[in-house]
């Protein structure tokens, strides 16, 4: 059950569908992954451990949260307001969970490893289907909300979901449609909650 999305909402603003494994946006998505794979630079191996968090942490969401944190503390927010914040933060990443696998159990699809067992990834493979990516479908409604709390420091919100979102086309465990139609919908997803934070009386 979702926060701010009816069941209506959650099929209407479902992603189109991925490259079929067939055809040949697929094979050329595979082969981009594959050159990431084959061409992982320290500066892109950092990127991923950034938001790779690992097993046992407190994975994107926690992530988000964290970020989050930092900007609420800051500004010096009141115990009620700071509720409110934290609040709206974590129903946009509960709905953006509840979307997201949605998604990837409508569709199905597989990893680039699956598709090329060649490919070497950067990071695990999480043992669910691929599309969309959750860490981009995550991060993309995290960032859209504190970009409506936090208005100033949209575009850096913004800037770190997309290196969210593209950390997992560089450890190879995502292909591109993944991460960009996953960060689109996560910013759907945000859109949502502000639109319920709108009715709250508080802004």
């Amino acid at each position: 059950k979702m926060w701010s999305m009816t069941d209506a909402d959650l099929v209407q603003c479902r992603p189109v569908p991925p490259p079929f494994t067939a055809s040949a946006e697929m094979k050329a998505e595979t082969e981009e992954v594959k050159w990431y794979s084959k061409n992982l630079t320290r500066e892109r191996l950092a990127i991923v451990h950034k938001w790779a968090d690992g097993a046992g942490t407190y994975t994107p969401p926690g992530h988000w949260n964290d970020i989050g944190a930092e900007y609420i503390r800051d500004a010096h927010y009141s115990e009620v307001r700071a509720a409110r914040a934290f609040a709206l933060i974590n129903m946009t990443l509960h709905d953006a969970a509840v979307a997201c696998w949605d998604t990837k159990f409508y569709y199905f699809n597989p990893r680039p490893s699956q598709m090329d067992p060649s490919i070497k990834t950067g990071t695990g493979v999480p043992n669910f289907p691929a599309f969309t990516s959750g860490h981009s479908t995550f991060s993309g409604s995290a960032a859209t909300v504190l970009g409506y709390l936090f208005p100033q420091q949209a575009q850096y919100f913004l800037l770190q979901a997309t290196e969210a979102s593209y950390s997992r086309m560089y450890g190879a465990i995502h292909f591109r449609s993944d991460v960009e139609m996953g960060l689109e919908h996560g910013q759907t997803i945000g859109g949502f909650t502000i639109n319920f934070a709108t009715t709250d009386g508080a802004d």
